[in-house]
């Protein structure tokens, strides 16, 4: 038998090779873990208010541009018909559209929306009025025809206890309560008796206490 000696320098290699055993061992889907858990993920940073600011932004847009389409037919009514009643509700409709125009310029986005659908409804109000003057019903079903006294008693109704609860110093709302009032007092629901014009009425009074409401909720700011 042959007698073998070990190399010295292999003699110095065994310590080295005892301590790199175990990492040899470990498998390379484990170095990946150990890896990726000692990696930091970045996650991307939104702003939420720029979000919503963008995204009120568009709708008070939208809402200004249906305002002045609502304008455009009041005026076109104007023109050929004649109501005082729907005359003044025009007029301050455009005061209030001025206001909205001026608050989306400002970049007060939320109360130029709101103003915006004030003078939209007081458009609508004013239209409805000149509608009830020359007994066209337009496309409205009989639905809507017979529940319309009952949907603005609703809203004057909303109107009156957000008025209580809030408060508000603009004194246009409490003239637009009052002047839906006065539509609603108009009316004859009575079977038989109800007619287009107390439908125009009715429609006049519903929009007429959200333009109101509108009002509240830019003033507040919610």
């Amino acid at each position: 038998m042959m007698n073998r000696t070990l190399n010295p320098n292999h003699t110095r290699l065994l310590p080295l090779l005892v301590l790199l055993t175990p990492l040899l061992l470990v498998s390379p889907a484990a170095a990946q873990r150990g890896r990726n858990s000692s990696r930091v993920v970045q996650q991307p940073q939104i702003s939420q208010p720029a979000v919503f600011d963008q995204r009120t932004l568009n709708r008070a847009g939208r809402d200004l541009a249906k305002a002045e389409r609502s304008l455009l037919q009041a005026e076109f009514f104007a023109q050929r018909l004649s109501s005082s009643e729907a005359a003044t509700l025009t007029e301050l409709g455009r005061e209030t559209l001025q206001e909205a125009r001026a608050s989306f310029q400002a970049g007060d986005f939320f109360a130029a929306r709101e103003a915006a659908k004030a003078a939209d409804n007081l458009f609508k109000a004013a239209n409805a009025l000149y509608e009830g003057e020359t007994g066209y019903m337009g496309h409205h079903s009989s639905r809507s025809f017979f529940e319309a006294p009952f949907r603005a008693q609703e809203n004057l109704t909303r109107l009156k206890a957000e008025l209580a609860y809030y408060g508000n110093s603009d004194s246009r709302v409490s003239e637009l309560m009052q002047q839906a009032e006065d539509l609603l007092s108009n009316v004859n629901t009575a079977p038989g008796s109800y007619s287009f014009k107390d439908f125009a009425q009715s429609r006049a009074a519903r929009h007429t206490a959200r333009a109101a409401l509108h009002l509240m909720a830019s003033e507040r700011g919610f």
